[in-house]
C-alpha cells in the first residue's frame, strides 16, 4: 500500500527508472517507483527466453552487465545482407572493393569509442546535454546530419552496401534521418563484441520490490514546493519527480514540445520454417526502402521479424508460419534530430531515458545521474 507522500517519485519502470530506483535504494533514500509495467522496452516472450525489445548487450556495458546473463556472441559472420533480389554475406569476395572504406570507418569508430566512453563516465554526474556540449567533437557530431558526415568522409558506397542495413535494423531509420553521433554509436558493434542476453529482472528489482506501484500516471502538477502526481488509482505528492517514460508520456507530463523525432517499428514472433534464402544465416538485414528491416533466428524454431509499415506476406518468407506474438513499437526511440534536452529541469524535476542518446547502458546512466543529484542535493 503506497503512502500519500514521498521524497522522490520515479515515473516509469524501464531501464532508466530501474537504475535510478536501484541507486536510491542503495543509499536508503525515500522513494516510490510508479509504472504501468516493469521493464519498459526490455520486453520478452512470456517464458522470458526471447528478447523482443533490446536484442543485444555490448561487452563494455559496465553498469548493465551485472543484471544480465550473457549468451551467444553475435559475429559479423552471422549476418546476411539483402538488397532487392540479391543477398550477400560480410566475409565474401564482394567485400574487397569496400575494404578501404571499412578501414576508415573502423578508424573513426576507434576515435568515437574513446570519446563516447568518456562521455558515459561524465554523464553519471553531469547531464547528457552538458556532457555532450563540453566535448566539441561529440557536440559537432550530434549537430551534424549523418549523410553530411558520410559524404565528408567519402563513405557512401560502403554505407549503402553494408552499413545502412545494420543501422536500419538497429535504429529503424535510414541514414539520411540520423545525426552523425547516433550513426557512429550504432556502428560500434563493428569494433565492440556484442552478445545476446537474458535480463535478470528479479536480481535488479528485488531490493526495492515493495517500493513499486503498478499504475499509470495521468497528470503531473507542481504546487508550492511539491509535485502532485495523479495516477489511475489515486494521488501522490513528492518533493522530487523523475520522469523515466517513453517520449509521448514525457511530453504529456512535462509540457516539453521540442524533442528529437521518434521512430517506430513493428515486430512479429513467428513459428515456422524459413524459405531457403533465409536459412543460411542467423540474422538477415535489409536496407531502406525495404518494408522488412530484419529477421532473426531464435534457435528454438521461432523467428523475429521487424518491419516498418505494413505487415509483410509471410508465405514468401516462411512455410507454415504461425504468429505467436506481435507488437507495435511506437515509439521505439527518439534518436533522429539535434535537440538536446536537459536532464535536470529544475524545481526537483528530472527527465531520464533515451530522449538524447539511445541504448541500454546510456539510459541506465541517466538513471544514475538523477539519483546522484537527488542523493547529493
Amino acid at each position: 500500500m503506497s503512502r500519500a507522500s514521498y521524497d522522490t517519485v520515479i515515473i516509469g519502470g524501464g531501464i532508466a527508472g530501474l537504475a535510478c530506483a536501484r541507486r536510491l535504494q542503495d543509499h536508503n533514500q525515500d522513494f516510490l517507483l510508479i509504472s504501468k509495467d516493469i521493464g519498459g522496452r526490455i520486453r520478452t516472450s512470456d517464458d522470458g527466453t526471447v528478447n523482443y525489445g533490446a536484442f543485444f548487450v555490448c561487452s563494455d556495458y559496465n553498469h548493465i552487465l551485472p543484471y544480465v546473463e550473457m549468451k551467444k556472441r553475435i559475429k559479423l559472420s552471422d549476418f546476411c545482407f539483402h538488397e532487392n533480389d540479391t543477398q550477400f554475406v560480410y566475409h565474401a569476395p564482394q567485400l574487397i572493393p569496400y575494404l578501404p572504406q571499412l578501414f576508415k570507418v573502423k578508424t573513426l569508430l576507434q576515435k568515437f569509442r574513446k570519446s563516447f566512453r568518456k562521455f558515459r563516465k561524465t554523464s553519471e554526474t553531469l547531464s547528457q546535454k552538458q556532457a555532450i556540449e563540453q566535448d566539441p567533437w561529440l557536440h559537432q557530431l550530434y549537430m551534424t546530419n549523418a549523410a553530411d558526415f558520410i559524404d565528408e568522409h567519402h563513405l557512401w558506397k560502403g554505407t549503402n552496401r553494408y552499413l545502412s542495413k545494420g543501422l536500419y535494423a538497429t535504429t529503424f531509420s535510414p541514414v539520411q534521418d540520423m545525426n552523425a553521433f547516433s550513426c557512429l554509436q550504432f556502428l560500434l558493434p563493428l569494433i565492440t563484441p556484442i552478445y545476446t542476453f537474458t535480463f535478470l529482472m528479479e536480481k535488479m528489482i528485488e531490493p526495492f520490490q515493495k517500493r513499486i506501484l503498478l499504475s499509470e500516471v495521468c497528470r503531473l502538477q507542481q504546487k508550492n514546493d511539491y509535485n502532485i502526481i495523479k495516477h489511475k488509482t489515486g494521488t501522490i505528492q513528492a518533493k522530487k519527480v523523475v520522469i523515466a517514460t517513453d517520449l509521448p508520456s514525457m511530453k504529456l507530463l512535462t509540457g516539453i514540445t521540442k524533442t528529437n523525432t521518434p521512430v517506430s517499428t513493428h515486430m512479429l514472433h513467428i513459428r515456422g520454417t524459413p524459405k531457403e534464402r533465409f536459412s543460411n544465416k542467423v540474422y538477415h538485414l535489409f536496407g531502406p526502402p525495404s518494408n522488412i528491416q530484419a529477421i532473426a533466428d531464435n534457435f528454438d524454431g521461432t523467428y523475429l521479424l521487424y518491419y516498418k509499415n505494413y505487415q509483410p506476406t509471410l508465405k514468401g518468407l516462411f512455410t507454415n508460419a504461425k504468429i505467436l506474438f506481435q507488437y507495435d513499437w511506437n515509439p521505439a526511440g527518439s534518436i533522429n534530430g539535434h535537440t538536446l534536452i536537459e536532464n535536470n529541469q529544475g524545481n526537483g524535476l528530472y527527465i531520464i531515458g533515451d530522449c538524447n542518446v539511445a541504448g541500454l547502458e546510456e539510459s541506465y546512466i541517466t538513471g544514475l545521474y538523477a539519483a546522484h543529484q537527488i542523493i547529493n542535493g
